[in-house]
């Protein structure tokens, strides 16, 4: 079950009922045993939450600015409000965007979870849309699921819900996420259990049909056969799944720990890291093949020992 379901549902079918996001805030919940979150895993997932929350509105009200608040603490394994304020004198949230607005963060992360199931049923109707998924019923309004492709298909979006979750991965002690209406609703709407949160961490690969090449990221393990040990844009040598690539290491926290010897590696050691590499399209063949030259290590996850 990609999606948990809250207790007292009833029946068969759980309901989970995106229409209930209707107001200008709402409830972003940490699951886990925790009177408290680890401060940087609180800040940095909720700032990419509100660069997510930003981007989300720039599809969907465009020209009109947001600003994204923190309002209040509650009850939970750890809960906290955050509203979205329409910033400056001009400009302006139209009714029914802003009524949809939630309910669009909401199935922007359900979609994720279950984008690649064959089985998903989609019934459309006049005010509303109803998504089943296994034992799911995802009740969605019809504007929220009308405006879904736009949302889905912005880079910015999808950066930065992975940028959510890559932050929550990385701590342990969250063991799921959810979002829901009111600080006090004893369950949360919609909730991700941690099994998801890789899912929903991977870079998706935002394409134009048209388009001859594509940017994609990806994890990746990475065997190290030669290092630079110092920055810049030097290109480390590398063997990926059997084959060696030369790819340049971007990211300003592994050099950090690097140079306080948080990180000891070597020759024969691997790295966890998300890579960027370009696609160009092959038309002969309807596929699109690496670029060979294009490979950046974008983020580092962790040093894997040799053995």
């Amino acid at each position: 079950m990609p999606v948990v379901l809250p207790p007292g549902t009833g029946g068969l079918v759980g309901t989970l009922d995106f229409t209930k996001f209707e107001s200008d805030y709402v409830v972003v919940h940490f699951g886990g045993s925790l009177a408290s979150v680890d401060a940087y895993t609180f800040a940095n997932s909720l700032i990419a939450f509100a660069d997510t929350v930003r981007s989300v509105n720039a599809v969907i009200n465009p020209g009109q600015a947001v600003e994204v608040r923190l309002e209040a603490q509650g009850p939970g394994s750890y809960r906290a409000v955050v509203r979205r304020i329409k910033k400056g004198l001009g400009g302006f949230f139209s009714r029914g965007a802003d009524a949809i607005f939630w309910g669009i963060v909401a199935t922007l992360i359900y979609e994720k979870v279950i984008k690649n199931d064959p089985k998903i049923q989609i019934v459309v109707n006049h005010k509303e849309v109803i998504i089943t998924h296994g034992d799911d019923r995802v009740v969605v309004p019809r504007a929220v699921y009308e405006a879904m492709p736009n949302v889905r298909n912005n880079a910015d979006v999808q950066h930065n819900l992975s940028r959510t979750f890559r932050a929550l991965e990385i701590d342990e002690a969250i063991t799921d996420f959810g979002l829901t209406a009111k600080i006090d609703d004893p369950s949360p709407i919609l909730t991700v259990p941690r099994t998801e949160f890789e899912t929903l961490a991977a870079p998706a690969a935002i394409v134009d049909e048209g388009a001859k090449t594509r940017t994609r990221e990806e994890p990746a393990r990475l065997i190290i056969l030669k290092a630079w040990l110092t920055p810049g844009k030097r290109k480390w040598s590398f063997e990926w799944n059997g084959v060696p690539i030369s790819a340049p290491i971007v990211d300003a926290d592994f050099w950090v720990k690097l140079n306080r010897r948080e990180y000891l590696i070597g020759a024969g050691d691997a790295l966890d890291v998300v890579i960027s590499f370009k696609q160009n399209r092959d038309d002969q063949l309807g596929v699109y093949v690496n670029d060979p030259n294009s490979y950046v290590v974008a983020r580092v996850v962790k040093p894997i020992p040799r053995g």
